[in-house]
C-alpha cells in the first residue's frame, strides 16, 4: 500500500482523528475547561463528515462518540465496581453500554446530515448540523429517563455565550450555538466562494456579540434581603456511612459541625443522605434537634430517607427542619445504574441479588411545592436531577432560590464531581435563581444567579461554608417556555436546510463529491 492511500480522506485515518476528537471534547468541560474545545473539537467532526456517504458518516460519529463518552462517563465504573462491590468486567459492560447508546446519536446526526445534505455547503453547516445536534441531545435526555450529561452547552458555562443565551434558550440553545459555531468555522475555510465565507464568519460574529447583549438584560429582580446560608460537608466515608447503625455517627458529626449555625434566619443545608437511614427510624434524635432549631429560629434542610406508610413508598428524600412540622421532598428523578436500573424487568429481578444500596427507590412526584423557609420559597433537588432543566424549572416562579443536595462520594476522585457542579451553575443560569448545593465530600457551593460561584468548598475535607444568596422573583424565558422554543428553532432549520439543499441540487444537479469517499 502506497504512502498516498494513508491520506486524510482514508477511513482509518479519519476514525483516528474522530476518536481523538471525541476524546478532547471533554476537555471543553469541567474541571477542565478549554472552552474553545466546545466547537472546535465538533469542527472537526463536521469536517470528517464532507463528502461521505452516510454509512461513512455514522461510522465517523460513532467513533467520536466513543472517544467522547468513554473519557466523560468513565468515572460510574467507580460507583458500580469500587463502591458497589460488583465485578469490574460487569461494571465496564454496563458503562460500554451506556457509551455506545449516546454514541449511537452523534452517529445518527452524521447519518441524517449526509441523507438530507450529500454536498457541503451553506445550508449543511449553518442549518442542517446545529440542528441535527440540538435534537439529538434533546432526545438522548428524554431515554431511559433521560442521560443529558455532557450536552455540549455546559462546556460554556462561565462564559459571556452561557450568561446571554442559557436564560432564553437553555443548555439546548448554547448547544445549538456552539454547533452553529462549529459549522460556521468550517464554512468560512471549505466553501469554495469567497463570497459564502464571508457570509458564514458575518452570522458567526454576530452571533456571538448578541450573546452580551442578552446577558444585560435584567430578566429578574431581587426578593428582598439576602439569606443567610451554610453549606455543611461532612465527608463521611462512602464504605462506612451505610453499614448498620452508622447513620448515629454520621448524624453527631453533622450536629457537633453545625452547633454554632443555629441562628435566626440561618439555613443550614446538610447534603444528600445525612442521615442515613429512614426518617421514621431516626425520628426521635430528629425531634430533639427541631427542639433546638425552633429555639435558634434556624431551618435545616437535610438528606435523608423516607417510607410512606400510605402508600409503602421508600423515597430519598429531604426533610425541612424547623418551624412549623417537617415536611419532605421526595425525588423524583432516579438516577440510571445506582435507584434505577435500564434493563429489562427479567433483568431487574435479577439485580436484586446485587450489593448496592437503596438502589430500588419510589419515583416521588413530578411537580412538588417548594419549601417555605422564612417568607420565601426553596426549589429543592437531589443530587442527579438538577442535570435536567426541565425538572428544576417546575418549582418556578413561586421558588425564589434553589437547593440541591447530593452525594458524589460515589463517584470518588473522578471528573464526575465537578462536571455535576457545573450543571448545577446552569440551573442558575436558566432560571435566574441562586443555589446552594451540599455535598458529603464531593463539590459543596454557593452560586450566584448569574452563575457565578460565590463559594466552593475543597474536596473530601469536613467543612462548613457561609454565605448570603440573594433571593429572585420573576421569570426568564427559559422558565416560561422551556426548551419548546429551541426544539422548534432546530426543527425548523432542518426543514430550511433541507430545502435549500433541494434548491441547490436543481440548479446545479451535475456536481462532483470531492474526495469521493463512499461506503
Amino acid at each position: 500500500m502506497n504512502r498516498a492511500s494513508w491520506g486524510w480522506t482514508h477511513p482509518l485515518v479519519r476514525c483516528a482523528l474522530a476518536l481523538a476528537g471525541g476524546a478532547c471534547l471533554v476537555l471543553a468541560f469541567a474541571p477542565f475547561r478549554q472552552w474553545a474545545l466546545g466547537f472546535l473539537a465538533p469542527a472537526l467532526l463536521f469536517w470528517l463528515w464532507d463528502d461521505v456517504r452516510p454509512g461513512r458518516a455514522a461510522l465517523y460519529g460513532l467513533v467520536f462518540g466513543i472517544g467522547f463518552f468513554g473519557c466523560g462517563i468513565y468515572w460510574i465504573v467507580h460507583s458500580i465496581f469500587v463502591v458497589g462491590h460488583e465485578p469490574l468486567l460487569l461494571a465496564w459492560a454496563l458503562v460500554f453500554s451506556l457509551t455506545l447508546v449516546c454514541a449511537a446519536f452523534i452517529a445518527g446526526i452524521g447519518w441524517a446530515a449526509s441523507r438530507l445534505t450529500p454536498h457541503p455547503g451553506f445550508p449543511r453547516y449553518a442549518l442542517v448540523l446545529p440542528a441535527l445536534w440540538v435534537l439529538a441531545e434533546w432526545v438522548r435526555g428524554w431515554i431511559l429517563t433521560g442521560f443529558p450529561w455532557l450536552d455540549l452547552g455546559y462546556s460554556a458555562v462561565g462564559g459571556v455565550l452561557a450568561q446571554g443565551y442559557a436564560p432564553v434558550l437553555g443548555t439546548l440553545g448554547v448547544s445549538f450555538v456552539l454547533a452553529l459555531t462549529a459549522g460556521l468555522v468550517v464554512a468560512s475555510l471549505r466553501l469554495p466562494e469567497p463570497r459564502r465565507r464571508w457570509s458564514a464568519l458575518a452570522v458567526l460574529s454576530a452571533v456571538w456579540l448578541l450573546a452580551p447583549a442578552l446577558s444585560a438584560v435584567p430578566w429578574i429582580r431581587p426578593a428582598g434581603s439576602p439569606i443567610a446560608v451554610s453549606v455543611v460537608q461532612g465527608d463521611i466515608p462512602q464504605r462506612m456511612k451505610f453499614s448498620p447503625g452508622a447513620w448515629r455517627v454520621g448524624l453527631a458529626r453533622y450536629e457537633a459541625m453545625s452547633a454554632s449555625l443555629w441562628r435566626p434566619g440561618r439555613v443550614v443545608i446538610w447534603p444528600e443522605s445525612a442521615v442515613s437511614t429512614w426518617y421514621e427510624e431516626a425520628e426521635g434524635p430528629l425531634q430533639r434537634l427541631r427542639r433546638q432549631i425552633r429555639k435558634k429560629g434556624a431551618t435545616l434542610i437535610t438528606g435523608v430517607f423516607h417510607y410512606d406508610f400510605r402508600n409503602g413508598g421508600r423515597y430519598n428524600s429531604a426533610a425541612r427542619i424547623g418551624s412549623g412540622p417537617t415536611r419532605f421532598y421526595d425525588k423524583h428523578h432516579l438516577v440510571p445504574y445506582g435507584e434505577y436500573f435500564p434493563v429489562p424487568a427479567f433483568v431487574r429481578s435479577w439485580l436484586r441479588d446485587w450489593k448496592l444500596p437503596h438502589s430500588s427507590f419510589t419515583m416521588g412526584p413530578a411537580v412538588q411545592r417548594p419549601f417555605r423557609v422564612d417568607g420565601r420559597r426553596a426549589g429543592i433537588s437531589i443530587c442527579y436531577e438538577d442535570a435536567f432543566g426541565r425538572d428544576i424549572r417546575r418549582a418556578l416562579p413561586q421558588a425564589n432560590w434553589l437547593v440541591n443536595v447530593s452525594d458524589d462520594a460515589w463517584f470518588g476522585r473522578t471528573i464526575g464531581p465537578d462536571q455535576q457542579f457545573q450543571m448545577a451553575r446552569m440551573r442558575a443560569l436558566e432560571t435566574g435563581r441562586p443555589l446552594a448545593r451540599a455535598d458529603n465530600t464531593a463539590i459543596s457551593g454557593l452560586i450566584d444567579a448569574q452563575g457565578r460561584v460565590i463559594g466552593r468548598l475543597p474536596p473530601f475535607l469536613p467543612l462548613v461554608l457561609t454565605g448570603h444568596l440573594q433571593p429572585e422573583t420573576g421569570l426568564t424565558p427559559y422558565d416560561r417556555w422551556g426548551d419548546r422554543p429551541i426544539v422548534f428553532l432546530a426543527l425548523l432549520f432542518l426543514f430550511l436546510g433541507g430545502c435549500g439543499e433541494a434548491l441547490r441540487v436543481r440548479r446545479a444537479p451535475v456536481e462532483s463529491t470531492g474526495s469521493g469517499d463512499v461506503l
